[in-house]
């Protein structure tokens, strides 16, 4: 029996966070995760990613960008 608790994958979409980079990630209740969100530090700024998973195969699994999670409660960055 295999007691690895983690899987490579890699991410493709919205740079800088996916640019075909490769992480480990954790099994959730024995299987891959469906869904994932990045997070990077871009100067004052979060950026939050959700990636969803592609057609599994073998390691490294592909997760594809989905869309930008926005901070709704933060104030509008617009210029004058």
């Amino acid at each position: 029996m295999n007691e690895k608790t983690t899987y490579r994958a890699i991410f493709y979409g919205a740079n800088p966070i996916a640019a075909g980079t490769e992480r480990d990630l954790e099994y959730v209740d024995g299987g891959y995760q469906q869904t994932v969100t990045l997070e990077v530090t871009e100067g004052d700024a979060i950026l939050r990613r959700v990636f969803k998973i592609g057609h599994v195969t073998e390691e490294p699994i592909s997760y594809r960008y989905v869309e930008d999670l926005h901070d709704t409660a933060g104030e509008a960055d617009v210029p004058n």
